[in-house]
């Protein structure tokens, strides 16, 4: 893939906090495909293909230390705690890691003058008259979408100007720990196992690596402020589980349509979610490699087959 033609861009380096994660894996692996000077953290586990440095964001002074000795000139925070139920359970965890740690990466930037890049969600909405553009008003429903709209809140106090937000949701694609919502449906399917999947839950699911180039070029084109970056199909939980199925030639009877209160969730989801992309298609044109799901899960396809090839010829 070629690199930006903005000639300053390639003297450029990139610090992904969080590169062990889905969407942190993808941004790394896209920025070392265009040849970027990158950096990368992981907090429990590292991924085997890349070595990374590691860091917990809830320990300020250790990633006060770490960004002054990269002095990367953009810094992308992906690390956050994502287990919506997860942060519902436990508040004080996820204050710490989604609103804390941020502040911690977000001071760091301010002190050696980096760009800070940060990704947001739809969950910040209360899903009653989805899909939100940019311009929409948060009212999360759940700790998590809260602890994600005090992070917006102080990234814009901490670095006015300096921030890019970008919001995505339903995220899938390649992930070595197998975590996103496609590939753990798979996993159940190829085992022949039941899966109720809500029919209930809507959003735009979005490709990993089309979230990671889109928002590559969006850095790359000075921007700032709030992107919507997502697919563009709106599509419930069920109607992408199908799809899959579909795609890679699984059982469809095994995925059970179901309502969300009868799943064992404990924080509400906002049903009717999704985010609209016309801000970045006017702005990046083509640059903003975004699809629908179906086409995403045919690249997808490929992607996968590459990677057993790969591994079965080393």
């Amino acid at each position: 893939m070629n690199l930006s033609s903005d000639s300053t861009s390639a003297g450029m380096k990139h610090l992904v906090i969080g590169a062990s994660g889905q969407v942190g894996w993808a941004l790394f692996a896209e920025l070392e495909q265009r040849g970027f000077d990158c950096f990368g953290t992981y907090n429990e586990k590292m991924p085997s293909d890349r070595t990374l440095f590691k860091l917990d964001i809830t320990d300020d002074q250790s990633v006060s230390a770490l960004v002054a000795k990269v002095k990367a000139d953009c810094i992308y925070a992906a690390a956050s705690y994502t287990n919506v139920d997860g942060c519902e359970s436990d508040p004080d965890r996820s204050y710490a890691v989604n609103v804390q740690g941020l502040r911690s990466v977000a001071q760091a930037a301010v002190n050696t003058g980096a760009r800070l890049i940060y990704f947001s969600s739809d969950y910040i909405f209360d899903g009653l008259s989805g899909p939100y553009d940019e311009s929409c008003q948060p009212s999360p429903v759940n700790v998590y979408g809260r602890h994600k709209v005090m992070a917006e809140e102080l990234l814009n106090d901490l670095l006015p100007g300096q921030n890019l937000i970008v919001r995505t949701t339903v995220v899938f694609g390649r992930d070595w720990q197998k975590k996103n919502f496609v590939l753990r449906l798979l996993e159940a399917l190829g085992s022949g196992e039941e899966l109720p999947v809500p029919e209930d839950q809507i959003g735009t699911p979005t490709y990993s690596m089309a979230l990671a180039q889109s928002t590559i070029e969006l850095v790359l084109a000075g921007k700032h402020g709030v992107y919507n970056v997502s697919g563009e199909e709106l599509a419930s939980r069920y109607d992408l589980a199908l799809a899959v199925a579909r795609e890679f030639d699984l059982p469809e009877d095994l995925i059970i349509p179901v309502k969300s209160n009868m799943l064992d969730q404990i924080a509400l989801r906002p049903l009717r979610a999704g985010l609209q992309i016309n801000k970045i298609r006017s702005e990046l044109g083509v640059a903003a490699r975004l699809t629908g799901f179906r086409q995403a899960l045919k690249e997808l396809h490929l992607d996968l087959e590459a990677e057993v090839e790969a591994e079965q010829g080393e």
